[in-house]
């Protein structure tokens, strides 16, 4: 009877708002905690072929390298 109750005079939006919410805290909780793992042990849970791990890392490398010479252009090509 008291679910019924709270059912009929809670407007949806508030719960759809409070569940929306939550769901965004326990995503935020949970990538804080998989953050905080070291990378061995977050390769444990993955459990993926070290050979794409390995791929994966090098790429990331290279991203990263492109990234900061395209910074370097842009502030070359600003500077003029």
């Amino acid at each position: 009877m008291v679910c019924a109750t709270l059912r009929h005079s809670i407007p949806k939006s508030i719960v759809y708002c409070q569940v929306r919410e939550a769901k965004r805290s326990l995503l935020d909780f949970f990538y804080t905690e998989l953050g905080k793992l070291e990378q061995k042990r977050l390769s444990a849970l993955l459990n993926e072929d070290p050979a794409i791990m390995e791929c994966r890392s090098s790429l990331a490398k290279r991203l990263e390298l492109y990234r900061s010479a395209q910074a370097e252009i842009d502030t070359v090509a600003w500077s003029k």
